[in-house]
């Protein structure tokens, strides 16, 4: 659960987010073709409902930095 996501949408905005996650994951993710369209289609409904994953994309944006510094 993202604390930001709950704050800004509530339970309701939370739970979208998280179905559009686990939609994206299920559909194959960033392997299935097509998956930016679907992806960038994601962020525009953030935006429009004004929610932003802040506490998950820290998390994100640290995991995929550190995963950088294991391949150098």
């Amino acid at each position: 659960d993202d604390l930001n996501l709950l704050h800004r949408g509530g339970a309701e905005g939370l739970a979208w987010a998280q179905q559009q996650a686990r939609r994206f994951i299920e559909a194959g993710g960033a392997f299935a073709p097509g998956w930016q369209a679907r992806l960038h289609g994601i962020g525009q409904g953030f935006v429009a409902r004004r929610l932003s994953p802040g506490g998950s994309a820290d998390l994100l944006a640290c995991s995929w930095f550190l995963l950088q510094q294991e391949r150098a």
